[in-house]
């Protein structure tokens, strides 16, 4: 390959101004501005900012909103561990289309409520450029495209190497993280006629306790009205039995209360548990941040057969690790026997029975899972010119595997039932060296669930200019693909046989499908100053039927310094592979509730702190349907795009985007509204002591239903300023923000249309307004950069108890960053993020596992220095 010869000077020197494609268009183009918007990302502002991975990079983009990250996801509360998911418009991470160098990823393979490219598979070292279109697109990229596209664009014909190490560290310990990358390509594609890449990552971060954090509150603030303690404490919680043994009857009581076992196990008897109880604060005793470790490899070459065909491949690997410790795991409903050797005869001395035991298997270690996701992907293409058209073909295989091994805390169901109705092991204090054992023995170390998912494509595409018009010549781009994606469920046989207590049943399952694609798109210079683009696609899909999307773009250029644009499109996003196949499954609901119809006062009845009635987690009946319809969508956007100076360029943006027959796993409005949602809601059988009060809740079903709807509106603002240059240095300031004028929602086919705009719904928050703004100085070798990331306040979940709004203050963050180039090879960077170590505004929801806070957009780790040193080899 090194002995091939160069292309003659003579045809380099005659080869036109390169052409480039921008996500949105197939059609390659020497304008970048079109008639979509869309923020570019360089690897000079991605390492300016101080991030280290995919995730935490597109935390910054504004139009990402409600994104799936690690402190939300530390409880198996989607059934995802692992997963962090790009949320454009917060209209779903399955509407965001994720890609890298233009092609698909696998999505993450463990089935949940969300569908899409796990960010941690997108080797962040190898990223040149990101470019995040913000608008919809299922008429170019395909139909799940509703919210936008994110295309992570690696290196290419790469000449040189590079090495560089990392170290951060938080002011307050935790969240540790080291990175080491090395990066090399050799020869060159123009001269050489081929050209290797490879860079290699390797990332290591430390998990931060929240015995770590002064800030972390209680999971009991009765001041915000936040009541998420729960009442399985270590020493036990206990209620009596009725005469058969089993039914718990009469109020909690702990034979530890009231000193109980702080920190976790406190006396709180202004909460739900009762005066005579204990309430375990899990808050003292979690994880707020994982420990992870992960490794990727990315290799891209080329090789110039002639100079109109080029032969490409691409293989990416990456395996991450990482572990999540929750509180012990919770024994609810279990029966401790009145011969138990720890039974607590000196508080119950009178109408002694069996105990209703609410417990804390403090014994057993914190609940440990270890996720080991690995992503791959492979890539065989070929591009160049034939007959006049400029073509890419290509086959892609890309494959995600996640297993979640229960690694510690948890136990065997019948092992540990036996032993605990032993009476051996002690619900309210150590137990002995007989009760260990039992406990010791009932322990698992299981690959309790191990999933599977690939994507198979072959996609072409082919370009061409058409005929003259007054603006210019007209290009076409027409393409086809089809794609074959699979995805396995395999439970261990514990699980299966619902055998790890807590957990519930889980069922192996698969499916597949195949999607058949074709499309054409159209770029029409009308006048020199208009233009139109117009693109048309159609999607059959083998299970859910069949698709045709349009897309209508219109860039109009009046005067050298303005741009008008505007689109308008439809997207159609088809039921994920575990939406239709997943099988019901009975777990347990995610918040924590009060029956709005039980936990009342009824004239001369206070039931307001009835167990059965309230500080609620009812199970809950989770699972997919394969009669689930498709989602479908129509989005707006109309822009302007201002240069009234070379060195300031303005853009504002209008979108507006209303989905239909949105799939739904309602929860928080089976509370918010028991009686429209009856039918969903089972209840047992009405004491005839509380008249007037319904049943307690038993469960609900939360089964996925075509019964919602949303609609959203806003503006996207971006500026860039190079000031001019100063004996100082030279100045630029760069904002990105999204003001959201709407976003509503209906969960129910025919219940209330709401407004969840700076309201948090369920389990996220849209903010009015969110913005990133930097501002960066030069001079010489030295570069700083200083950059704030804001999010508005909104109305917390919950009012507060007189019924007045709880309202979540502003979130905004201060990063510094510096560079400094040492020599022409070696640089130094470093920084500190979160600059004025600000903390998390409190938050009274209860949809996430760690409250107090809201974990889904906020940073727990506070003040964080880092440094790196890199060094190019030329």
């Amino acid at each position: 390959m090194l002995a091939l010869p160069a292309f003659p000077a003579a045809a380099q020197e005659t080869q036109p101004i390169q052409k480039v494609e921008i996500t949105g268009s197939s059609i390659k183009r020497l304008n970048a501005e079109t008639a979509l918007p869309v923020q570019l990302i360089t690897r000079a502002e991605i390492e300016k900012s101080g991030v280290t991975t995919a995730a935490e990079l597109l935390s910054k983009v504004s139009a990402n909103t409600a994104a799936l990250t690690d402190g939300a996801s530390f409880s198996d509360i989607a059934g995802q561990r692992g997963f962090n998911g790009a949320n454009l418009r917060g209209i779903g991470v399955s509407s965001t289309l994720v890609l890298l160098n233009g092609r698909r990823l696998a999505n993450f393979a463990s089935p949940g409520g969300n569908a899409g490219v796990d960010l941690n598979a997108i080797p962040s070292a190898a990223i040149d450029r990101v470019e995040v279109l913000k608008d919809g697109a299922s008429a170019i990229y395909g139909t799940d495209a509703i919210g936008g596209v994110i295309n992570f664009i690696t290196r290419r014909n790469y000449e040189g190497a590079d090495a560089s190490a990392y170290y951060a560290d938080t002011q307050h310990g935790g969240a540790r993280k080291a990175m080491a990358t090395l990066s090399g390509g050799i020869g060159n594609l123009a001269t050489d006629r081929y050209n290797v890449l490879g860079v290699l990552d390797y990332q290591d971060t430390s998990s931060l306790r929240s015995s770590q954090r002064s800030w972390i509150g209680s999971a009991f603030q009765p001041d915000i009205n936040l009541d998420s303690g729960s009442s399985n404490t270590f020493p036990a919680n206990f209620r009596r039995t009725r005469a058969n043994g089993t039914t718990a009857t009469g109020p909690r009581m702990n034979p530890s209360a009231p000193a109980c076992n702080p920190p976790a196990t406190v006396y709180a008897p202004e909460s739900f548990v009762g005066p005579a109880a204990c309430m375990y604060d899990y808050m003292q005793d979690t994880e707020l941040f994982p420990d992870s470790k992960r490794v990727s490899l990315l290799t891209r070459g080329q090789f110039a057969l002639d100079k109109d065909t080029t032969l490409y491949g691409e293989l990416l690997v990456n395996e991450t690790s990482t572990t999540y410790r929750i509180s012990a795991l919770t024994i609810s409903g279990s029966i401790y026997p009145l011969t138990g050797q720890y039974y607590p005869h000196a508080l119950v001395t009178d109408n002694i029975t069996p105990l209703n035991v609410n417990m804390r298997l403090t014994e057993g270690g914190p609940r440990t899972n270890e996720i080991e996701a690995t992503a791959t992907r492979m890539v065989l293409g070929a591009k160049g010119i034939s007959l006049g058209w400029d073509y890419d073909v290509a086959l892609n295989h890309s494959v995600n595997k996640v297993d979640d091994r229960y690694a510690d805390g948890y136990v065997e169901t019948t092992l540990f039932d036996d032993a605990f109705a032993s009476g051996k092991i002690n619900p309210f204090g150590p137990s002995g060296p007989e009760g260990l054992a039992l406990l010791a023995a009932a322990k698992v170390n299981d690959l309790a669930r191990h999933s599977r998912g690939t994507t198979d494509s072959f996609d072409i595409k082919a370009t061409r200019d058409l005929f003259g018009m007054a603006g210019g010549n007209a290009a076409i781009a027409l393409g086809a693909e089809y794609r074959r994606e699979k995805m396995a469920f395999t439970p261990s046989a514990l699980l299966a046989a619902g055998e790890i207590r807590g957990e519930g049943t889980a069922t192996p399952f698969s499916g597949g499908r195949n999607v058949k694609a074709v499309y054409a798109e159209f770029n029409l210079p009308l006048l020199a100053s208009l233009e139109a683009q117009l693109a048309l696609r159609h999607d059959r899909y083998n299970d859910v039927g069949s698709t045709t999307n349009p897309k209508i773009g219109v860039r109009w250029n009046p005067m050298k310094q303005v741009v008008v644009r505007g689109s308008y499109g439809t997207g159609f996003r088809a039921p994920s592979l575990a939406d239709l196949y997943s099988p019901v499954r009975l777990g347990q609901a995610n918040g924590i509730y009060n029956d709005p119809l039980g936990c009342i006062r009824v004239g001369a009845i206070d039931n307001t702190e009835n167990p059965d009635y309230c500080g609620l987690q009812p199970d809950k009946l989770r699972g997919g349907s394969p009669s689930l319809r498709p989602e479908e969508s129509k989005q707006f956007s109309l822009g302007l795009v201002l240069e009234p100076h070379r060195d300031m360029t303005a853009t504002l943006d209008y979108w507006r985007i209303k989905k239909t027959d949105v799939i739904v796993s309602p929860e928080g409005s089976y509370f918010t509204d028991p009686v429209r949602n009856a039918a969903y809601i089972i209840r047992g059988e009405p004491d005839p002591a509380l008249p007037g009060i319904p049943g307690p809740i038993l469960s609900i079903d939360s089964r996925l239903r075509n019964i919602g709807a949303l609609e959203t509106s806003g503006a996207d603002l971006g500026i860039n300023w190079r000031l001019p240059a100063t004996g100082l240095g030279k100045f630029a300031v760069t904002l990105n923000g999204t003001y959201v004028f709407d976003y509503k929602t209906r969960e129910t086919a025919d219940g209330p249309e709401l407004s969840a705009l700076g309201v948090y719904t369920n389990d996220q928050i849209v903010q009015r307004w969110r913005h990133t703004v930097s501002l960066d100085y030069d001079r010489g070798p030295l570069s700083l950069t200083l950059q704030q990331t804001y999010l508005s306040g909104y109305r917390d979940q919950n009012l507060l108890a007189d019924g007045s709004i709880h309202r979540v203050d502003d979130y905004s963050l201060l990063d510094l960053t510096g560079g400094y180039q040492i020599s022409a090879g070696l640089k130094l960077r470093a920084g500190i993020r979160n600059l004025l170590d600000k903390n998390p505004p409190r938050s009274n929801q209860l949809f996430s596992f760690s409250v107090g806070y809201d974990p889904s957009y906020t940073d727990p780790r506070g003040r964080q220095f880092y440094t790196a040193l890199a060094y190019a080899f030329k």
